[in-house]
C-alpha cells in the first residue's frame, strides 16, 4: 500500500464516506456493475472547487477492490475524476481507515509546497525579475491547439538557482485554450519569481516553433509573486543542497 503522502498526490478527489450500495450506480449513463459502489460523502478533504460542497451527496466509485467494501463501511477514499454530469463517478486509487483522517488532511495540506519544490528541482533557472518587453506571438496556425508562443524579456534582479544568461527570455503560451489554460500569462512590468524550464528538443508539435534550450514557464507555479520570495528561497536552499551547490 502506498503511503498517505503518495496517495494524496495521486488522487484528485479525496473524501471520507460511507458505502450505501454495492453493484449500483448513481450516474444514468453508467450501468450498474459489480465493480461499482455508491458512497455518501461525509467530508471532502480534497475537492475541486467547481464541484461545490459534496457533503451528503452520493458518488459512484469504481472500486479498486470491490470485495473489500461493504454497506455501512466508513473509509477515506482516494479517487481520480471520471464522470461529471448527471452525477459524479470516480476511479478509486485506494481507501484507508477513517482513523487516518488527520494524517490525510495534513498530507493534502503539504501538496502545494511539495509541487512547488518539484518545479524548482526540475528548473534550469530561477530568478527574481521583471518583464521589460513582450514580443509578438508566433502564430503557428498550422497546428491544432497551438500555443502561440510569445517572448517575455526579463530584467534579472537576482539569480536564485542556475547559471545566469547574458539575456533572459521566457516563452509563454498566449492562447487560453487547453492545454494552455492554466499556464502563466505575462505582461510588461510584471515582477516576481520566474521558475524556468528548458525546451530540450521539439519533442512534439507544440514546441516545434521554439529553439532547443529556450526557456518556458507552463505550470501555474512557475511564476510566484514577490511576496513568496522567503518561501521560495527556503525551498531553493534544499534544492541547492540536493544538487551539491553551496
Amino acid at each position: 500500500m502506498p503511503s498517505i503522502d503518495d496517495l494524496a498526490r495521486q488522487a484528485s478527489l479525496v473524501f471520507t464516506g460511507t458505502v450505501t450500495e454495492l453493484g449500483a450506480s448513481t450516474v444514468p449513463l453508467l450501468p450498474a456493475s459489480e465493480k461499482l459502489v455508491v458512497v455518501r460523502v461525509d467530508r471532502g478533504l480534497r475537492v475541486d472547487p467547481v464541484l461545490g460542497d459534496l457533503r451528503g451527496k452520493l458518488i459512484t466509485v469504481r472500486a479498486a477492490a470491490p470485495r473489500t467494501l461493504k454497506v455501512g463501511q466508513h473509509a477515506i477514499f482516494f479517487t481520480r475524476s471520471w464522470i461529471h454530469g448527471g452525477g459524479i463517478a470516480v476511479h478509486e486509487v485506494a481507501h484507508v481507515d477513517p482513523g487516518q483522517e488527520q494524517e490525510t488532511a495534513t498530507a493534502i495540506g503539504r501538496l502545494p509546497e511539495r509541487h512547488l519544490k518539484e518545479r524548482l528541482e526540475s528548473a534550469d533557472l530561477v530568478v527574481a525579475a521583471q518583464v521589460t518587453h513582450i514580443g509578438a506571438d508566433r502564430k503557428s496556425r498550422r497546428r491544432r491547439n497551438a500555443a502561440f508562443w510569445a517572448p517575455a524579456d526579463l530584467r534579472v534582479d537576482r539569480v536564485l538557482l542556475g547559471t545566469p544568461r547574458q539575456t533572459t527570455t521566457v516563452f509563454f503560451p498566449t492562447t487560453r485554450r487547453p492545454p494552455w489554460t492554466n499556464a502563466p500569462k505575462f505582461t510588461e512590468g510584471q515582477k516576481g519569481i520566474f521558475i524556468l524550464h528548458p525546451v530540450s528538443r521539439p519533442s512534439n508539435a507544440f514546441f516545434a516553433d521554439l529553439d532547443p534550450g529556450s526557456l518556458i514557464a507552463l505550470d501555474p507555479d512557475d511564476f510566484q509573486p514577490e511576496s513568496h520570495l522567503p518561501n521560495v528561497e527556503s525551498l531553493v536552499a534544499t534544492v541547492r543542497q540536493k544538487r551539491g551547490i553551496r
